[in-house]
């Protein structure tokens, strides 16, 4: 069963993070905190699965520890780390189904963010709008080739 937690440190550690994201460099301090502010620490074991490629699913996972096999049609794409995310279309669109599945190589600690959190957040500043969106684009590029 993943744990669930939330704390300073661990928000002062999820701003950081987003800050090495390079769709989201020109966010303020203040954006980003209230990012942070609104995702949820977890806790998950080896063989978790994130996401299952054709499965409506409606959660992003930003990477805070351990790493994670990305795969479409049963063939690796990438193995992701910390600071990297995963999901991310899934909260912007929800009738999408997923494009990929995410499996932990290892023990994870991830920030989970939902369309309820982003809506949120882009309540408060919508002119991250474009940034969330350039984001999403650029991760979905690899599946499209």
């Amino acid at each position: 069963m993943a744990q669930h937690t939330q704390a300073s440190g661990t928000a002062r550690t999820t701003e950081h993070l987003l800050r090495s994201i390079p769709a989201l460099a020109g966010c303020s301090s203040r954006q980003l905190r209230r990012m942070a502010s609104l995702m949820d620490v977890v806790t998950l074991p080896t063989g978790a699965t994130l996401t299952t490629e054709g499965a409506y699913e409606t959660q992003a996972f930003l990477l805070v520890e351990g790493s994670v096999a990305v795969s479409h049609d049963g063939d690796l794409l990438a193995v992701l780390g910390p600071g990297e995310v995963v999901g991310e279309l899934a909260v912007l669109d929800r009738r999408r189904r997923r494009t990929a599945s995410a499996t932990a190589l290892t023990p994870l600690t991830v920030c989970v963010m939902t369309p309820r959190d982003l809506d949120s957040l882009l309540r408060g500043f919508p002119e991250m709008a474009a940034l969330v969106h350039g984001a999403a684009a650029a991760h979905q590029a690899p599946l499209a080739g």
